[in-house]
């Protein structure tokens, strides 16, 4: 589904929250990120007080908030607020960026968005709307997909409109008013299974549509002894993360900022 807002194309799938509400309680894929994105709270002194924008069903918020961060998750979409509730997520707003933004601006202390920027037209103006938010100093945590090397009919169905590398968003957030304080990709042994099994069929003509069944397989959701097997196969990127070292490659990039000028 696309939208238009203010100068903004958002595009989604329209049962995006609905589909991955059924899998992310089990996929290995979503416990990684999470734990990679809780340790780059504790190490980058992020402050209590964090707001998670675009937040879908709200399976970061948890462990942020189970973390003791006080989340409050920003949805635009009712069906993820809902599933978020029945997770337990104490602060909800069912609000686009662009009605909350002058609501709150300059009084949030920290935000992130998780695999949200790419679904957007003009990051510029998004991420600029961000810095908005935020409080003298703010800090923001991000993650996208990266290499487009790695683009596929996946990304397509997906609603992607592009995939990063870290240099991109290095001078993209510059341009918006951010200094990147730490970087890095992480997912890296996904990376060349992703590579060949959705870049390669492509090269000869195969495509497969992302179905539900699609993705639940690609999470290993459902089969928990792999799940717990490629969990443990990528642990040590959460070390890494812990130590702020900088993982060289990835199927998704990370990164933490810091404002230093209003846009």
């Amino acid at each position: 589904m696309e939208q238009n807002r203010e100068n903004w194309l958002v595009s989604y799938p329209d049962d995006g929250n609905s589909v991955c509400f059924e899998m992310e309680d089990m996929s290995f894929w979503y416990q990684h990120r999470n734990e990679c994105l809780v340790q780059a709270m504790k190490a980058n002194d992020f402050p209590k007080e964090f707001h998670d924008i675009g937040g879908g069903n709200g399976i970061t918020a948890l462990a942020m908030q189970q973390a003791g961060y006080d989340v409050t998750l920003v949805e635009p979409y009712l069906a993820g607020i809902q599933n978020a509730q029945k997770r337990g997520i104490k602060k909800t707003i069912q609000s686009t960026l662009e009605e909350y933004a002058p609501e709150v601006k300059g009084t949030v202390p920290a935000a992130g968005f998780f695999d949200v920027m790419e679904h957007i037209e003009d990051d510029l103006a998004f991420l600029e709307k961000i810095n908005s938010l935020l409080v003298s100093n703010g800090k923001i945590m991000l993650t996208v997909p990266a290499f487009t090397s790695l683009w596929s009919d996946n990304d397509v169905q997906l609603g992607h409109f592009r995939r990063y590398t870290l240099d991109d968003l290095k001078k993209l957030l510059s341009r918006a008013g951010f200094e990147v304080t730490y970087q890095s990709y992480f997912f890296s042994l996904v990376w060349f299974p992703m590579w060949l099994f959705r870049v390669v069929p492509e090269k000869f003509g195969l495509k497969k549509k992302n179905t539900p069944e699609k993705k639940k397989n690609e999470h290993m959701a459902g089969r928990p002894a792999t799940a717990r097997f490629l969990r443990n196969l990528l642990h040590w990127e959460i070390n890494a993360i812990k130590n702020k070292s900088r993982i060289p490659f990835g199927t998704s990039c990370l990164i933490v900022a810091t404002k230093i000028k209003n846009m």
